[in-house]
C-alpha cells in the first residue's frame, strides 16, 4: 500500500506545480526515501520559443524524490524530448 502512497504524493505535486497530469513509470525505494519518475506530454517549448503556433508535444520525464515520510524533497526534468523523423 505504501507505494501507492507514493505515487500519489508524487502525481498531487506535479499538479501542483505543473499544473500538468503525468503518468508513473517508475517508483522506487533507496536509502534516503523513494524515487519516482513521470512521464508528462507537454507542449514543445521549443516551437513555442520560436513563435510558431504548431501543436507540437514533448513526452518529457521528471523525476522526483521523496523522504520517508513522503515530503517531496527534489523534482527535476530528467528525461529530454522524443524526437522521431519520417524517412525521406
Amino acid at each position: 500500500m505504501k507505494i501507492e502512497l507514493v505515487n500519489r504524493a508524487v502525481l498531487g505535486f506535479l499538479r501542483e506545480v505543473l499544473k500538468k497530469e503525468g503518468t508513473i513509470i517508475k517508483t522506487s525505494k533507496t536509502s534516503e526515501g523513494w524515487e519516482v519518475q513521470v512521464e508528462v506530454i507537454e507542449e514543445s517549448a521549443y516551437m513555442k520559443a520560436l513563435g510558431i503556433p504548431a501543436r507540437v508535444m514533448d513526452r518529457n520525464v521528471y523525476e522526483a524524490k521523496l523522504s520517508e515520510d513522503l515530503e517531496v524533497v527534489s523534482f527535476e526534468r530528467v528525461g529530454q524530448p522524443m524526437v522521431t523523423r519520417r524517412a525521406s
